[in-house]
């Protein structure tokens, strides 16, 4: 677990620069005068950061002294002292943490298990022409990797499963030879872009911040833009007069997912989304499409923005509760201007010092700004 001003510093950068995301994504002027693939990347580094939570030896610390010194305090305190001489607040939290995290890990891989012994019962496709088409995509858009077809016995929409050993799921459904070239392009794309592998991280990093909402909304940010990735790709590599023949087969399949019950978290499908993000990208479709230097330029700087917020900051930048430590406050004393502090010499030539009344014992000579005084009447005397 990471230590709590770690953990802090990390919740409230990421927080920060997936606001800046979410701003982003509202606006489809902005996202295409961006280039998706660098922020994908950001968004990438995002999760790596947050899953690595290590504290760099460059932090420097800058100590809040108003509400989170309490709230710090609030958690150190013990509670249920019959055991082990209790625990702290903060223990307990981190506790229960791990053990929903461990929870929730364990139902994901038992989730990926079950559908992998379900792919295995599918019928595999064999259509030398299906084959033909699938083989055809893969030249065209220069994808190596070979990618088994099966028939998904229930789902209503294509889809894409497996990192090491990835199957094209195809279902019962009516399409032409084209709208099944773009199911092909659309899928492999996925893959050859490690999109089945960033789900994973998004899926691992869900789980174990599962307390933290910005990291619901991170992940759905990814999706989002890894959907729009591959569409920008196919279409760089198609016809213009073709655009509108992928964008009716987006909408085609949409009204065929409206009817299906049961979504996979694994499966990255042809189209999952709303119909209102469906018409976000169907608009961003339509529009100027090319990647030009100046839209990669302005990517390249907004990305930079926000890996600094995360990958940066966090390791310069440490946001610390002002706070004694509770072991050293007994030995521990503050001053002020209005504190009274003096020194008493004492017979042997030894010194004690005294603040606000209180004597402590000294070894050494004296400071010379200081005042130094031979008995307590005389010193306090100056008052």
């Amino acid at each position: 677990m990471a230590n709590f001003s770690l953990l802090v510093n990390l919740v409230l950068f990421s927080g920060i620069a997936t606001l800046l995301l979410v701003f982003i994504f509202k606006d489809n002027k902005v996202i295409l005068q961006l280039d998706t693939r660098f922020l994908l990347i950001c968004m990438a580094i995002i999760l790596c950061r947050m899953l690595i939570p290590i504290e760099s030896p460059l932090t420097n610390n800058i100590a809040v002294r108003k509400i989170y010194p309490s709230v710090y305090r609030f958690l150190r305190q013990r509670i249920g002292t019959e055991f082990y001489g209790g625990m702290t607040i903060l223990t307990l939290m981190k506790l229960i943490w791990l053990v929903v995290a461990i929870i929730f890990l364990a139902r994901l891989f038992y989730s990926y298990i079950s559908i992998c012994r379900r792919i295995k019962k599918y019928g595999k496709i064999r259509d030398g022409q299906v084959k033909g088409l699938l083989d055809k995509v893969s030249q065209q858009y220069g994808y190596k990797k070979k990618v088994q077809l099966a028939h998904m016995e229930e789902g209503l929409t294509p889809c894409i499963f497996g990192i090491l050993h990835p199957y094209i799921l195809i279902p019962d459904i009516e399409v032409t030879e084209n709208e099944l070239e773009y199911i092909f392009a659309h899928e492999m794309g996925h893959y050859h872009r490690g999109d089945l592998l960033l789900k994973l991280l998004c899926e691992i990093f869900k789980a174990v911040y599962w307390w933290n909402p910005f990291s619901y909304v991170l992940c759905i940010l990814i999706a989002q833009a890894q959907e729009i990735n591959v569409d920008f790709s196919i279409m760089r590599r198609m016809p213009r007069e073709n655009i509108l023949e992928y964008s009716s087969c987006l909408i085609k399949l949409r009204r065929k997912q409206q009817k299906q019950k049961r979504e996979e978290r694994w499966l990255m499908g042809f189209q999952k989304e709303s119909t209102f993000l469906l018409t976000k990208r169907i608009e961003l479709m339509m529009n100027n499409l090319d990647i030009s230097v100046k839209k990669t330029v302005q990517s390249i700087i907004l990305s930079i923005m926000m890996v600094g917020l995360i990958a940066v900051c966090p390791n310069v930048i440490s946001f610390e509760a002002y706070n004694i430590p509770e072991q050293d406050i007994d030995d521990s004393v503050g001053l002020r201007e209005d504190d009274k502090i003096f020194y008493l010499e004492n017979e042997d030539g030894t010194y004690e010092i005294y603040i606000n009344g209180k004597s402590y014992s000294l070894e050494g000579e004296s400071v010379k700004d200081i005042p130094v005084y031979s008995d307590l009447e005389e010193a306090y005397k100056d008052d």
